[in-house]
């Protein structure tokens, strides 16, 4: 009977601890986009016909075809993203690459949104076709800061790193050009107090049937 009792005792043990293992994935995580396989405990919204990580560029994911398409009032954006399921604060980045020119409109960024009011807050650059491209900082279907100052590209390419900080119900956004910058500050704005939330990355052809390359180095927890 002794026997009996600590075999279930040890069976019960290594089950919880098993659960436990896991679920200890913190969520919102770092991911550096490494390898050729996503993370499980990433999702989709409108996933993208072509994308890929580590083919087009080693250790980025690549947006390259078939890209969805806006996010202002409505969401119909190419977004990847990952679920939260409490109301901690966070304060997450991401550095982005992009080339346009091809259509009208493109856009892309990096997004906190909750789901369950269909609101979001995100910072987005929006792209042109005459190659030009300007940050946005912005709530559903308000320009919080647009154009953000500071920032512009006329070249048809941007290499930027963008930031979105929880604290509270306050939440600011940040960019900056070089990785060993200081973080220049956008603006604050108050944020939903729903829960999931969920963070992660975007982005869509807003207007035309041309080409778009979004590429995304990783996603990282500060």
């Amino acid at each position: 009977m002794m026997k009996l009792l600590t075999t279930i005792f040890i069976t019960l043990t290594l089950v919880l601890c098993s659960c436990k293992k896991a679920n200890d994935t913190p969520t919102p995580f770092s991911d550096e986009f490494n390898g050729t396989s996503l993370n499980p405990l990433w999702n989709w919204a409108f996933k993208p016909g072509g994308w890929d990580i580590g083919q087009t560029r080693q250790g980025w994911i690549s947006f390259n075809d078939d890209i969805k398409g806006n996010i202002f009032c409505t969401d119909e954006s190419s977004r990847l993203f990952q679920t939260l399921d409490n109301d901690e604060d966070f304060d997450v980045s991401t550095r982005m690459y992009c080339e346009w020119g091809n259509n009208a409109s493109d856009i892309a960024g990096i997004i906190v949104k909750f789901p369950d009011n269909d609101d979001w807050i995100l910072i987005k650059l929006w792209m042109h076709g005459d190659n030009t491209g300007r940050l946005e900082f912005q709530t559903k279907c308000d320009d919080i800061i647009s154009p953000v100052p500071g920032y512009s590209s006329y070249d048809g390419t941007s290499d930027i790193y963008l930031r979105i900080k929880k604290t509270g119900d306050n939440y600011t956004g940040y960019f900056k050009t070089q990785d060993n910058s200081n973080w220049t500050t956008i603006g604050t704005t108050q944020g939903n107090t729903s829960i999931p939330i969920q963070v992660g990355l975007f982005a869509g052809v807003d207007e035309g049937t041309g080409s778009l390359l979004v590429q995304f180095d990783y996603f990282k927890v500060l």
